[in-house]
């Protein structure tokens, strides 16, 4: 079995998570700026104090910035576990061990392991690009099949929207 290993750092769409970034940042901007200047209304100076606010939301976006930047996200497998790493905070990547797998779902935006304890735990790539799903999948799935773990593959089925006229 080869391992393979891939890096998701490199991404060009980090656009929708930096949007939710400057949301939150400037709701802290606000609501720290409202909360200061009404806790200091009564002295001289209030705005100095919301002065003190655009200071905490300078420093907020610089170290969310920098975190963001700096996230090491990637998929490394090999004969004895798959191991993952996704999100803005996470620091500890997250292991599978294939020896408690018994069974692989691949879904559309998901693989979900099954263990041998009975628990579910599912890795949520839909927010990758198809290329890069279409690689993970297709290495779980090669690995799954040399490791004897059965693989279950999602299927699309339509619904009928409207009743057949008779």
């Amino acid at each position: 079995m080869e391992p393979f290993s891939i890096s998701l750092s490199h991404m060009t769409d980090k656009g929708s998570r930096y949007k939710r970034l400057i949301i939150i940042l400037v709701a802290s901007f606000v609501a720290t700026s409202a909360a200061i200047y009404l806790l200091f209304y009564k002295e001289n100076s209030p705005s100095l104090w919301i002065l003190f606010g655009w200071t905490v939301y300078f420093l907020l976006y610089i170290y969310f910035g920098f975190v963001g930047y700096n996230t090491k996200m990637f998929i490394n497998a090999d004969e004895f576990a798959l191991e993952y790493q996704f999100g803005f905070f996470s620091k500890v990547p997250n292991k599978i061990i294939w020896e408690t797998v018994t069974k692989v779902k691949l879904g559309f935006t998901y693989i979900a392991f099954y263990k041998k304890t009975g628990k579910r735990k599912v890795m949520e790539i839909g927010w990758l690009p198809y290329t890069k799903l279409k690689e993970i999948k297709n290495k779980v799935n090669a690995i799954c099949c040399e490791k004897g773990i059965v693989v279950e593959v999602a299927e699309y089925h339509r619904e009928q929207e409207f009743e057949d006229p008779k």
